[in-house]
């Protein structure tokens, strides 16, 4: 009994001598991190503001968005105003839209756009803002592995639309241009197909006044898109679903003299199994 007594007595000696070696180990490594890190902002302190951009610069021309990110965040928290952070405020922004962090991308360019109003490249934050848009309903999957239905959330691509008209009514002579408008008629092209795609599911459901009102929708705003005769293919459908024989007429007269190639005409009839409008009619670049 007393033996046993000797060695418990020992085991909690052992115990405790480790426990006070570890905690002795865990405080001089805190130690030696807390020490590096104030070695490292005396060393980034040190920089200048243009080496500092210049690290961000290098890392973003390289394709590290995360390292770019990172350094032109450092920047801006050491040097708040000048004109390297203004550029790398921008930049940064354009590292997070590579990253496919569209929300963080966009609150940049806002940003970017509320502090540097005479800023000499305010027309690429703009037109940033719009491509942010423009992608910002296809992850990285997406972006791989495009899907090419226009059966989808159609927020952003009005965000888009909306992001690249701005940008245009503003700079029209920008050199980024030409890309925002060949965007647009694209973003167009798809809000049209979306529309022709409710329709279709409407007419589907056997609800063809439904149908109707998407049709008008899209002859009304979508007038130059390649979704209008498909539009009016389904106005003749759902008018005749109506048994509204004289309009049902109308809309066929009016497929008939500015589409006369159109398949409804020869065949008599709409196949609703299948999408209409292929991705080459939606992006014709």
């Amino acid at each position: 009994m007393e033996k046993i007594g000797i060695d418990m007595l020992h085991n909690n000696k052992t115990h405790w001598a480790k426990l006070c070696l570890l905690i002795i180990l865990s405080v001089a490594v805190l130690q030696g991190c807390g020490k590096k890190d104030e070695i490292r902002e005396v060393e980034v302190t040190k920089l200048s503001d243009l080496e500092m951009y210049l690290a961000g610069k290098r890392a973003l021309d390289a394709g590290a968005w995360s390292t770019a990110a990172l350094k032109y965040k450092a920047l801006r928290s050491h040097y708040p105003f000048g004109h390297y952070t203004e550029q790398g405020s921008l930049e940064l922004a354009y590292a997070q839209y590579k990253m496919y962090q569209m929300e963080q991308a966009i609150s940049s360019v806002d940003r970017f756009i509320k502090n540097y109003p005479a800023h000499k490249n305010l027309d690429y934050a703009y037109y940033l803002k719009g491509l942010i848009y423009f992608d910002s309903d296809r992850g990285l999957m997406q972006r791989i592995n495009p899907d090419k239905s226009a059966d989808r959330n159609q927020e952003n691509v009005r965000n888009a639309f909306t992001a690249f008209r701005n940008f245009i009514e503003r700079y029209p002579e920008s050199s980024y241009a030409p890309d925002a408008q060949k965007r647009m008629i694209h973003l167009k092209n798809k809000l049209a197909a979306y529309e022709v795609q409710v329709a279709r599911y409407y007419l589907r459901r056997g609800a063809p006044i439904a149908a109707v009102n998407r049709a008008k929708f899209v002859l009304e705003s979508f007038q130059d898109t390649p979704a209008v005769p498909h539009a009016l293919a389904l106005m003749v459908e759902s008018y005749k679903k109506l048994n509204e024989d004289e309009l049902a007429m109308q809309s066929e007269e009016m497929l008939a003299a500015n589409f006369p190639n159109h398949n409804y005409l020869s065949e008599g009839k709409l196949d609703l199994s299948t999408d209409v409008l292929e991705w080459k009619d939606i992006w014709p670049f």
